[in-house]
């Protein structure tokens, strides 16, 4: 038995929306799509006033019927979620310590949290104490587990900077960001 086809009917509502106040803007007859695409005139119908899926491919010959850009049939209140930074990031084998975590590997997201409650990202006028990527890395790895990989944390550094929860700025002798919170 196959999974039934995945459909997003509210944007594609939107995109359809979008599509019909551009057809009567624009005072294009459906005739004329149905002669600029070479489809059928019940097909065109489908594609704009229908309720079931359409392909990417019907979608650019009828913004060339249009003659209009792609992206002008794309300008939709399209809402993006928003994530919390608890991505998992896929290990194979991940080597956690036994007296850390029991039930999952902890990730770089939940480490940074774990690390601004306990005050590690206070600022610091000393040199040798500044948190820079690497020094984040390798003090994580000491105290969670053996394998971190930096890009994980440059993600979940760079959302946390993002998200206002800590602050950075270039490090004076290396160029390189030091994360904080002032």
């Amino acid at each position: 038995m196959s999974k039934a086809q995945y459909i997003d009917k509210i944007n594609l509502k939107m995109l359809r929306s979008r599509i019909q106040q551009l057809i009567i803007s624009k005072n294009i007859p459906m005739e004329a799509l149905s002669d600029r695409t070479n489809f059928t005139p019940k097909q065109i119908y489908r594609i704009i006033y229908g309720n079931g899926n359409t392909s990417i491919s019907n979608i650019f010959a009828i913004a060339e019927a249009m003659e209009l850009h792609i992206m002008e049939l794309f300008v939709i209140d399209f809402k993006i979620p928003s994530y919390d930074i608890d991505i998992d990031f896929y290990r194979k084998k991940p080597k956690v310590k036994a007296d850390k975590t029991k039930d999952k590997p902890i990730t770089a997201a939940a480490a940074i949290r774990i690390l601004s409650s306990d005050g590690y990202f206070k600022k610091t006028d000393r040199i040798n104490e500044e948190k820079t990527l690497n020094r984040i890395v390798k003090d994580c790895k000491s105290r969670f587990r053996d394998d971190f990989k930096t890009s994980e944390f440059s993600s979940a550094l760079l959302y946390s900077f993002k998200k206002g929860l800590l602050k950075r700025y270039k490090q004076k002798n290396t160029d390189s960001f030091v994360y904080c919170i002032l």
